[in-house]
């Protein structure tokens, strides 16, 4: 789909029409975290805002106000599961593209009795099992616990000393 190659591939955002890969990660995570606090900062002002103007007989600006906090509620409920999502892949070192293959993921089969990788389950055992799937730390040799993860992430540059982190 791209003539360049992207280095540590996570996932294509339909959101931002691009790839999200190693040099906008950071960037894409960020874009997260300030769309779940300006949905959050909107419910607080507009809720305070519906309370201290109820009875007073502004229905314009109190119906501007009531579709403003759809709006916010709107944002909250698209962006606040994302966010988590990444909040986990990050604190795990751990793709998008990994997580959606299933790479590091376990369940207990009834067949074995024992953790099974759960691309190994057959097609049966993986549907009845789906939602019980547990990560393990010990298939992903890039989990260094999440305090050096989120570390690693958030601190270590991406670019040469030399380049000033241009695209």
């Amino acid at each position: 789909q791209f003539k360049r190659p992207v280095r540590r591939y996570d996932h294509y955002c339909r959101w931002l029409g691009n790839c999200i890969g190693l040099l906008n990660h950071r960037e894409f995570v960020a874009m997260l975290v300030c769309l779940v606090l300006i949905g959050g900062l909107g419910v607080l002002v507009d809720v305070a805002l519906t309370v201290s103007m109820v009875n007073r007989g502004f229905w314009d600006t109190e119906l501007a106000i009531i579709a403003h906090l759809a709006y916010s509620v709107a944002l909250l409920a698209l962006a606040g599961p994302i966010l988590r999502i990444h909040t986990g892949l990050v604190s795990r070192n751990e793709l998008a593209a990994e997580w959606k293959k299933n790479d590091f993921y376990v369940a207990k089969s009834a067949k074995h009795g024992d953790s099974v990788p759960v691309n190994d389950l057959s097609d049966e055992e993986f549907n009845a099992l789906f939602d019980e799937f547990v990560y393990d730390q010990k298939r992903n040799a890039f989990d260094r616990g999440w305090p050096r993860n989120c570390f690693a992430f958030w601190c270590i540059p991406r670019w040469a000393p030399e380049q000033l982190g241009e695209f």
